[in-house]
């Protein structure tokens, strides 16, 4: 007997070529619908999307109806969660997947339950990932769509991820719209052989529903006639997700294993160009992501040790932000330009709120503790493990001339970067009839070693003596590196590796004439290999703790694809690029700055390397991946099936790496997410700087034939997404003799921690946007017990936050590899501490030592996420 599980649903995309608003107002409509088929029981179950963030919408408007919802929810009739919104897993970072859970689960649960289903049915690609995060949360079922590999055949299996964890898996191959046929045609056998192809089983799903479809309420009706009507041996069940899966089970002896991830175009597209598109989104939300994981809550423990209250709430609420932010169609920037201004705004909106957390948790540490308020400067490490490091900070002082000493009395080396006047007298209209209240600000770098969890003190005094600066060289250099500007050519000597890289970094421009959802090359294109010939102003300035390059001049490049494909340079792209080094990391800071007056076409930074490597690297959400660097399908796509050309670009989410067994490349991001390796004599690792384009969807394009994507009906303009204006695009490259995904991504956390300092000072009442409010200092725990140290870690820090009843810490790491990590390091406590370990919901699944002041840290598996629970003896602290 073919049984085929019939389940209602909605595919609620939260916005696309429409607003969250104007999605919304359709939603508030639909769940009448939804309440009153259920309550007259013309259905009998009902999925809404997975994903709880329309829900919360829905309720903000109408709470009266969170009592029906419950009923229907608690009698296991409606299902919700466990998303907050259905995220894009190829962008989307690990601690970003983890929170969009939590929150779906947590509020999916106040509601009366929640569909432990890993459901994920328009998502463009699956993470490799996916089960292990899923397993973290007792979710044992996933679905989705896209991206099933050709050679898999199937539809059933057991997705597994590389520490064991595995999730029973359907892929729906039809799509989630496919039971629409059900309701609107009478070829019920038809369908039921078209849903049951590539699987042994007899267990089959079919999902009724579609992109904000109205309730079907003759559902049952129709079910009826098709059994009526089909083979006897086919039966049509109305059913739910929970349900399938548990019949599902009864037959996993016939079912495949299969692991890593699914990006392949094989039964529908899976737009790999949104890696790309949409640069401004993917900065602005990329920077909130680091803020949270990184500064915000990691500080607000540091900051609750000294008795200041985490604002679980805020953090909750930004968490939120990203998650909208991140959904697949807000994350990939593929919608209408209002669409996109109202992504934009709420990351803007979002990260205002977290630098204000985090500038007034540094603020009111630092002058607590600065009891005479002295004119001190007070250095922050949120992080549990002790950073060596150059710091730069902005210091307001009476004279140009001062100098900083530590708590010891001991001078402290610091760096003049720039230094600018300010007059804090009252403005009047003329200029020459205010009052002399200058002041000065002053970028300086400082050579420290921030203790884990802790801060330094430094005193600002003023002096004569002139503060050591930068001077002008011919060449940039540090103890890693050499690199010089000859001939508009950039070149670097590696002191590590002994050997040059000539004409090493440059710039591609070519067009693309794609839409928001996929790069693709102009018909008659021209590439444009841009160096720095042309340069209108180059300098070198060189230091003992800090060295930079500033390279400053126009590209000329073709405004438009018409001028190029008549290869005419008739616009211009004004830039300036610093390189920088320093003296404490072999990181190369890259800061580019455009002011993009062309359309149509796509800019990368060309890194030309020696490697030989026959694999590109790059990280994962909570690993590494290698994929080969030339697509096996390339060829013969068409001849196939596949949908669209299986591009060869690359998704990031921290770095991009080329290596060999003799040196290893790599690319720290802070904003794009795209890459791709150009093989050749030398090969290349090309990271995408941004890509502009004026369209939502176009037809027939060089690598996707037929159909234009999204709306296939109607030309949706977006000049916006031409991205005309001021670009700003930064990162760093490593270059190192071995890989070791550890390092770099310790590298790239190093590069998180920015502007974590505070100078109590009356000089400059605009530091930050909230230092013109007066702030209460409060008496503070100077020596807090509560601290984490880490020592000897070899595997990779995840994130660090209050547990979520505030008792304790929760601390993550994991393991990026597929090698166990046999001496993963050791946990230092400052008092007694109870260690337990938990799963990513927060839950306690086991308990590893009482009473311990230090642990050791068991071996971790090949790809294991470890969060531990930290709480300390409130008894012993007292």
């Amino acid at each position: 007997m073919k049984d085929i599980y019939t389940v209602a649903h909605t595919h609620w995309d939260f916005e696309w070529y429409f607003t969250r608003q104007e999605a919304r107002v359709q939603f508030i409509f639909h769940m009448d619908e939804v309440l009153e088929a259920l309550e007259t029981n013309q259905l009998d179950y009902y999925t809404l999307d997975g994903q709880m963030s329309i829900i919360e919408d829905y309720l903000a408007l109408f709470p009266e109806k969170e009592v029906e919802i419950k009923k229907f929810v608690t009698a296991g009739r409606l299902f919700i969660g466990p998303w907050f919104t259905q995220i894009d897993e190829m962008t989307t970072s690990g601690e970003s997947i983890v929170r969009n859970l939590k929150i779906g689960i947590t509020e999916a649960k106040a509601l009366g339950g929640v569909m432990r289903v890993g459901y994920l049915p328009d998502s463009f690609g699956q993470g490799q990932d996916m089960p292990k995060i899923y397993q973290g949360f007792d979710i044992s079922h996933a679905l989705f769509w896209r991206g099933m590999p050709r050679e898999a055949n199937t539809r059933y299996f057991y997705w597994s991820s590389n520490d064991g964890s595995k999730v029973l898996t359907a892929n729906i191959k039809n799509g989630y719209y496919a039971g629409v046929e059900l309701v609107e045609q009478n070829q019920f056998d038809e369908l039921a052989e078209k849903i049951s192809t590539q699987t042994p089983s007899e267990t089959h799903l079919l999902p009724v529903g579609g992109d904000q479809r109205a309730v079907d309420f003759d559902l049952k009706q129709r079910i009826s006639l098709a059994n009526q009507e089909s083979e006897e041996a086919t039966r049509f069940i109305e059913s739910n997700y929970p349900v399938f899966f548990k019949s599902l089970e009864n037959e996993s002896e016939k079912l495949p294993e299969l692991s890593g991830e699914f990006i392949e175009p094989s039964d529908s597209k899976i737009h790999r160009g949104i890696y790309s598109s949409r640069y401004d989104l993917k900065q602005v939300y990329d920077r909130l992501e680091r803020s949270l994981t990184y500064q915000l809550e990691p500080l607000s423990v540091v900051a609750a040790n000294h008795g200041i209250p985490v604002k679980q709430g805020l953090i909750t609420s930004l968490w939120k932000i990203v998650a909208r932010g991140q959904a697949h169609d807000s994350a990939g920037g593929c919608n209408s330009d209002k669409t996109n201004q109202d992504i934009y705004l709420r990351g803007v909106n979002g990260l205002q709120e977290a630098q204000s957390c985090v500038d007034y948790l540094l603020r009111k540490l630092s002058i607590s503790l600065n009891h005479g308020q002295d004119n001190q400067v007070f250095l922050w490490n949120p992080l549990p493990f002790e950073l060596t490091t150059i710091r730069k900070v902005a210091l307001s002082t009476k004279t140009a001339t001062f100098s900083l000493v530590d708590q010891k009395g001991q001078p402290v080396e610091v760096e003049l970067l720039s230094q600018k006047r300010e007059n804090a007298a009252l403005l009047r209209r003329d200029p020459e009839a205010m009052s002399d209240e200058h002041y000065y600000v002053s970028e300086v770098a400082i050579e420290c070693t921030l203790p884990s969890m802790g801060w330094l003190c430094f005193t600002v005094e003023e002096t004569t003596a002139s503060v050591p600066q930068l001077t002008k060289a011919t060449e940039l250099e540090n103890d890693w590196y050499v690199i010089q500007l000859k001939e508009g050519k950039l070149n670097l000597y590696s002191k590590e590796l002994k050997k040059w890289y000539h004409d090493f970094l440059w710039f591609e421009d070519s067009g693309d004439e794609g839409d928001t959802y996929d790069y693709s090359p102009a018909f008659n294109d021209w590439f444009l290999k841009l160096d720095f010939s042309q340069h209108n102003q180059a300098m070198v300035e060189q230091g003992d703790l800090i060295s930079r390059m500033t390279i400053e001049g126009e590209w000329a490049l073709p405004f438009d694809l018409c001028s190029r494909k008549e290869q005419v340079t008739d616009g211009t792209v004004s830039y300036t690029m610093v390189l920088e080094c320093n003296k404490q990391t072999n990181l190369i800071d890259v800061h580019l700055t455009l002011d993009n007056q062309v359309l149509d076409h796509r800019l990368r930074l060309m890194i030309a390397t020696k490697t030989k490597a026959v694999v590109s690297t790059s990280d994962t959400p909570f690993g590494i991946i290698k994929r080969p660097i030339e697509e096996k399908h390339l060829p013969d796509w068409k001849e196939i099936g596949y949908k669209e050309e299986p591009t060869s670009m690359r998704p990031m989410l921290h770095l991009a790496n080329l290596h060999d067994e003799k040196e290893s490349w790599s690319f720290l991001t802070r904003g794009t997410k795209d890459f791709q390796v150009i093989d050749g004599e030398r090969q290349q690792l090309a990271i995408t700087v941004f890509r502009g384009v004026g369209y939502l969807g176009r037809p027939d394009t060089l690598r996707r034939p037929g159909d234009a994507s999204g709306l296939q009906t109607k030309v949706v303009p977006t000049p916006d997404s031409q991205l005309v204006g001021t670009v700003v695009f930064e990162g760093s490259l490593v270059l190192d003799e071995f890989f070791d995904s550890q390092k770099l991504q310790t590298n790239y956390l190093e590069t998180t921690q920015e502007a974590l300092d505070y100078q109590t000072q009356e000089l400059n009442r605009f530091t930050t946007p909230i230092q013109y409010f007066p702030v209460n200092p409060k008496s503070l725990i100077e020596d807090p017990r509560g601290k984490v140290t880490i020592d000897e870690l070899t595997v990779v820090f995840s994130s660090l936050q209050a547990t979520i009843d505030g008792t304790g810490i929760e601390l993550r790491l994991y393991n990026p590899t597929d090698v166990a990590q046999t001496a993963p390091g050791k946990l230092s406590f400052d008092a007694p501490t109870e260690v337990k370990l938990l799963n990513l919901e927060g839950k306690v699944i086991d308990s590893v030592s009482e009473n311990v002041t230090t642990l050791p840290m068991s071996a971790f598996k090949p790809g294991e996420i470890r969060t531990y629970g930290i709480f300390f003896n409130q008894k012993e602290m007292e």
